[in-house]
């Protein structure tokens, strides 16, 4: 039989949290009232998952974590008795004594969330006749149906979460998969086949495809001899010679410069005869 935990929240902060702020994720969480709140933050032992296995159990402490509030495990009987004595006990057993009843009854409204147990003083007659307005099996009853509505409103707010993708970190050593996974899975028998050689043909015969192969008639196609033309005159097609006049074109005489033309311009002869040399 697997370990049963349940997860117990006493009002505890994570390190400097402001519990205001903590009480309002817890609240969006569970999707809590007000009421079912101050009994959360009462100071008094509360368990918030009961009788799931060590997997859940840190998811929800991760979850609790993450909103701020710190809680712990206690390892629980299948009846969901704690098995130390730290666990919250949420409901009473029938055959138990009046006397151990203070257990699971809730704080006073009067009385503060972190203050001792209170001494006799001339207040505590009047919460005494409180119990005695409601027996033991309507409280018990009472309590029972409060723990219903706040796990199947936690359920909703994961279902939402995890259909919202707003996942958190696990802590470390958390177990991922369910610890009872079914049975292992059944190696397939291989002893009827065997490893054919490199490069065997691994179709058999008779279970390759088989394509009739297409009969083309040629009776009619000769081979002609090589530079035969095999176009016939009227196949061919008709190119239109170009007539080009040449008749301004001449032939220059061997050794003819052809890259220059000289002009022929006629000599100057200066006047000079005003000119003079110099001594």
């Amino acid at each position: 039989m697997s370990e049963l935990f349940n997860v117990v929240f006493s009002g505890e902060v994570s390190g400097r949290a402001d519990p205001a702020v903590v009480r309002a994720n817890v609240g969006k969480l569970f999707n809590a009232s007000e009421a079912v709140l101050d009994k959360l933050f009462s100071g008094q032992p509360v368990a918030v998952k009961k009788m799931v296995d060590r997997a859940t159990a840190m998811k929800v402490r991760a979850m609790m974590k993450q909103a701020g509030a710190e809680t712990r495990m206690v390892p629980v009987d299948d009846q969901g008795r704690p098995l130390d004595a730290g666990g919250a006990t949420t409901v009473a057993p029938a055959a138990q004594t009046p006397a151990a009843a203070p257990v699971a009854r809730p704080v006073p409204a009067a009385a503060p969330v972190s203050a001792p147990a209170p001494t006799p003083a001339p207040a505590a007659p009047a919460a005494a006749p409180k119990p005695a307005a409601e027996s033991m099996a309507e409280r018990v009853k009472r309590m029972a149906e409060e723990q219903l509505r706040q796990e199947a409103a936690q359920a909703a707010v994961a279902k939402a979460a995890e259909a919202q993708g707003n996942w958190g970190v696990a802590p470390a050593g958390t177990r991922l998969s369910p610890v009872d996974a079914g049975p292992p899975p059944v190696a397939p028998d291989i002893s009827g086949i065997v490893l054919a050689p490199a490069g065997s043909d691994v179709i058999a015969p008779n279970e390759k495809p088989h394509i009739p192969p297409v009969q083309v008639d040629i009776s009619a196609i000769n081979l002609a001899p090589a530079g035969t033309e095999v176009l016939k005159e009227d196949e061919r097609e008709q190119v239109v010679p170009v007539v080009v006049d040449l008749s301004g074109i001449s032939v220059a005489e061997v050794g003819a410069p052809l890259d220059e033309i000289k002009e022929e311009k006629a000599l100057i002869n200066p006047d000079i005869s005003y000119l003079k040399l110099a001594e």
